[in-house]
């Protein structure tokens, strides 16, 4: 039965022999066969395939790259340089245009590029997508990856606007994280100021990463909660998976699958989103406060079911009754964009990028309230109650938060370092499975067993 059902996975993922002629006919000229022969269930890299798709998308990011106000661009794996193009032709908006390219066939290609332009056109071979291996493999053995392939980045404090902006398309969860990461322990690419980045995204991921609590715990996790604390961001199109390289295998769900209802959303289609660290996020939460606020979270969701006062009053006991009796009005957040529900109908499960409130408190709080139950806006509600209380500095969760710094600090495996603490949430089986990814190598095969996350 197993190798039945191994034969019909594998099936799915290779062409027709009519369908594979086709392709590289079209293709062969401009990409490798490695983007030709199979399709792929989900690559972390992907590439524009064509003129016409670059002219489609550049048509749906118009507004967006006219309003950046950067100077500076960077492409994320421009391939054939089809979209490079597009770039190119906004030297009003783009005097600095940076290609940061993973595969070596393509790289001579580009070269070429900067040899028309030399002084606006900068190439760099690197792994953008994997930078968090590219960290990990620096942290081991000293080097300078990371410093090299954004050597021509600008730095620019976070209070004077954006640095950048980045576009490309990328179907790895772990570079969402890895952004997530960045942004609290201000290392690798957010150590050089507040990037913009318009992506083409999976819409699992896209959902994973902005659905609210009403979807249900397997969905709205950690990761969840983090990325809407720490981004404002913008749905802006749906663009066809076709116009992608590698293409998408056919995918379908085992009987049963809990993941139904996300993983058959528009399939055929990747999303185009715009996100950035929020403007006033330092105001929010001090550069100081970040990883407490990182564990905070990464704590509390580990299941969403835990219940609020009980697990507080481990750290502060005895803080139930402040919460329960709390005489200070709420205040609702607000649209971030308040035009994008008119302007666009946003996919099934994601919500709009609100703003954050240090006054967003959950309503008749009592002891059966769950974690689970709180927004982003109210988990960071809370936790600036938690940090205001005058016994936060002498509690055991300062204690924990720097035992979990320095596990950090010592990790000596590439996954641990990705994820930062191994905290396991429940479903971790599941979730893999809504945002599982293509193997690219040996560095990303999975690990046998069952594999803590922390999302």
């Amino acid at each position: 039965l197993m190798f039945l059902r191994s034969r019909s996975i594998f099936a799915t993922c290779r062409y027709s022999t009519k369908a594979k002629r086709e392709l590289v006919s079209r293709y062969s000229g401009e990409f490798p066969e490695k983007l030709l022969s199979r399709k792929q269930k989900a690559p972390a890299n992907l590439y524009v395939a064509n003129a016409e798709a670059a002219q489609r998308i550049a048509g749906h990011l118009e507004p967006h790259m006219r309003s950046s106000g950067c100077d500076t661009v960077a492409e994320l794996n421009p391939g054939a340089g089809h979209f490079t193009r597009q770039l190119l032709n906004r030297e009003a908006d783009f005097r600095r245009i940076i290609l940061l390219e993973s595969m070596e066939h393509f790289v001579p290609r580009l070269q070429e590029l900067h040899s028309l332009y030399p002084e606006r056109v900068k190439v760099h071979q690197g792994d953008f997508v994997n930078l968090w291996k590219l960290v990990y493999m620096d942290k081991i053995d000293g080097g300078s990856r990371v410093a090299d392939l954004l050597i021509d980045v600008p730095q620019k404090p976070f209070s004077e606007g954006l640095n950048m902006l980045v576009v490309g398309a990328v179907g790895s969860y772990h570079f969402y994280k890895h952004l997530i990461n960045s942004l609290i322990f201000q290392t690798s690419l957010y150590n050089l100021g507040r990037c913009e980045m318009i992506l083409a995204m999976p819409p699992p991921i896209y959902i994973h990463l902005t659905c609210t609590n009403e979807i249900g715990y397997l969905i709205y996790r950690s990761t969840s909660v983090l990325f809407q604390i720490l981004f404002e961001h913008q749905f802006i199109a749906k663009v066809p998976r076709e116009d992608f390289l590698p293409l998408q295998s056919n995918y379908t769900l085992t009987k049963g699958s809990k993941l139904g209802k996300v993983r058959s959303i528009n399939p055929e289609y990747l999303y185009l989103v715009k996100f950035a660290p929020r403007r006033n996020l330092y105001d929010l939460v001090s550069p100081q406060d970040l990883t407490a606020l990182w564990f905070f979270v990464k704590q509390n969701f580990v299941s969403r079911r835990n219940r609020i006062i009980p697990n507080l009053e481990k750290w502060v006991p005895g803080c139930g009754p402040r919460l329960i009796i709390n005489p200070h009005a709420s205040e609702p957040v607000q649209p971030t964009y308040p035009g994008e529900n008119l302007s666009q109908k946003l996919p099934q499960y994601s919500s709009p990028s609100t703003s954050m409130s240090l006054r967003n408190y959950y309503p008749g709080i009592n002891i059966y309230t769950q974690f689970g139950d709180l927004l982003p806006s109210q988990t960071l509600t809370l936790f600036n109650q938690f940090r205001q209380w005058p016994e936060y500095a002498e509690s055991s969760f300062l204690a924990s938060l720097e035992n979990a710094l320095l596990k950090l600090e010592t990790a000596t495996d590439e996954q641990n370092l990705e994820d930062g603490v191994t905290l396991p949430e429940e479903d971790d089986a599941e979730a893999e499975e809504l945002l599982e990814e293509e193997a690219s190598g040996p560095a990303d095969s999975p690990v046998k067993g069952r594999k803590k996350a922390t999302s």
